[in-house]
């Protein structure tokens, strides 16, 4: 289906380190977080797979859960991670494949 077709060429934004909270979404998954009393979280980019949140890690981006911190707060924190920990899997991604010619529509 979908993801053996794209192996490879499909990446995901998840909010936490994997493989910690897996499978959550928004809201939901900073709660777990600090109900289980992690002191740090982050967001991580990873492979799309057909196990959901289970593809390789290419980047996290870490930041400090604080005591007194909420679901909305920690979210605050970590949604501006997610941009720039795109931006170095893209570039992890065209470094490891020059040679291979330009990134396409057909790609």
């Amino acid at each position: 289906g979908f993801c053996r077709y794209w192996k490879g060429r499909v990446v995901n934004v998840h909010p936490s380190l994997l493989p910690k909270f897996a499978g959550g979404m928004d809201l939901a998954v900073h709660q777990a977080v600090i109900d289980a009393g992690e002191t740090e979280s982050g967001c991580t980019i990873h492979e799309v797979t057909e196990e959901v949140d289970a593809g390789p890690i290419l980047v996290q981006k870490v930041v400090k859960v604080e005591p007194n911190e909420t679901a909305e707060s920690l979210k605050a924190k970590i949604q501006p991670t997610e941009g720039p920990a795109y931006i170095e899997a893209i570039q992890k991604y065209i470094s490891t494949t020059q040679g291979s010619g330009p990134i396409t529509y057909a790609d």
